[in-house]
């Protein structure tokens, strides 16, 4: 998490959800963005904001600020990676879970307390002052698998009540297939409005969701959605320039070129980096700086297409043709901007019946977007227009 707090760009979007979260109570956000966009730094980054805040407020040399640190050990924040409640209770204490250390140490003491609470006669077998030693091995032997089972959904729920701000990262589906979403989404509404209405909490909800995937659910209509958008080529400079103070060993150039090869989304714009790092250290004279022409050498055309490829294959399962179509539209636009619709066809050589059924799928996807301008539409890769 160090990075976030110092290596950060704060899109606007970001910025708005932490406004939001100052005057909501008991509300949901949204955060909706591409795959790979960096819906889980966002979140991460809001954690790590208010962790700060909160530190802040308890070095407060008062007695006010002993009172407040009191109340907010019962309330501030939480961030954790959503699964589904058949694996998730199970998953935080066998230590697979997506989460940070504190988040499921305090999740073993609040299991301890419900052991404490319900069956005061196992209190002291508790591995108290040691709440790492709870697993489910240990529970099992010690209080048996029942009441081990009966206790992991209460003293989750216990945790979240306690909180004001709750996120979740959701994982990313299969655009092809909304099942696995739609049973996700049923779960967290459940959970959030078992924490409004049972308990009477008021938490402030921010789900991180595929954009390619907001549609079509009753739990997004009760959200208020703030739309992430891929990082233009200037922030992804930026981000490089905070973490590491310098261009170097890239020119400016080379990392503008390697973001727009990114299309602004960071995870590939990471893998690119590493990609150029990992070519030019094999180069015979690697104390030179990284130019824009090794940049085109490391990431080639070809690994484009097969970046693409991977993700294009949900779109186009039985369509190969349209699928490389697809490949080489989004390079054209990659590399020269948007486009005409007409324009396109003929740099493509597609009749204009393919070409349209092609761009009706990317649009679809988020891929892309069309504007009317005169007769014609603009098509351009979204996040760039």
């Amino acid at each position: 998490m160090n990075w976030i707090s110092y290596g950060y760009v704060w899109p606007d979007a970001v910025s708005r959800v932490l406004r939001q979260l100052e005057i909501m109570q008991g509300g949901i956000i949204g955060l909706v963005g591409l795959q790979g966009v960096g819906k889980s730094s966002a979140l991460l980054a809001i954690l790590t904001a208010k962790l700060i805040e909160r530190k802040k407020e308890q070095r407060k040399p008062s007695k006010q600020a002993e009172t407040d640190h009191k109340a907010e050990d019962d309330s501030g924040i939480i961030m954790f990676k959503w699964r589904r409640q058949s694996e998730l209770f199970t998953s935080l204490l066998d230590g697979t879970h997506e989460i940070a250390h504190p988040f499921r140490i305090e999740y073993a003491e609040m299991l301890m307390k419900q052991v404490e609470a319900d069956y005061p006669r196992l209190s002291n077998i508790l591995p108290k002052g040691r709440p790492r030693d709870l697993n489910i091995d240990w529970a099992e032997k010690k209080v048996g698998k029942a009441i081990s089972k009966k206790l992991r959904q209460p003293a989750w729920l216990e945790m979240l009540r306690k909180k004001k701000i709750i996120l979740i990262d959701t994982p990313d589906y299969s655009k092809t297939d909304r099942r696995l979403m739609a049973k996700d989404l049923d779960e967290i509404y459940w959970l959030w409005n078992y924490l409004v209405n049972r308990t009477g909490a008021k938490p402030n909800l921010v789900l991180a969701i595929q954009k390619e995937m907001f549609r079509d659910h009753f739990f997004f209509d009760k959200m208020q959605k703030i739309e992430l958008q891929p990082l233009t080529p200037q922030q992804m400079l930026e981000a490089y320039m905070k973490r590491f103070k310098t261009t170097q060993p890239f020119t400016e150039e080379a990392l503008i070129t390697l973001a727009q090869m990114s299309r602004g989304i960071f995870r590939r714009y990471l893998k690119y980096i590493t990609s150029t790092l990992e070519h030019w250290q094999a180069q015979s004279t690697p104390h030179e700086p990284i130019t824009k022409e090794i940049v085109k050498e490391a990431v080639t055309p070809q690994r484009l297409v097969e970046d693409m490829d991977l993700e294009l294959s949900e779109l186009f399962p039985k369509q190969s043709d349209l699928k490389l179509q697809a490949i080489r539209l989004l390079l054209n636009l990659s590399e020269s901007g948007p486009r005409r619709q007409e324009q396109l066809a003929e740099e493509l050589n597609l009749e204009p019946y393919t070409i349209t059924r092609l761009l009706q799928k990317l649009e679809l996807h988020r891929y892309i977007t069309r504007k009317r301008e005169g007769n014609d539409k603009i098509v351009s890769l979204t996040g760039t227009e």
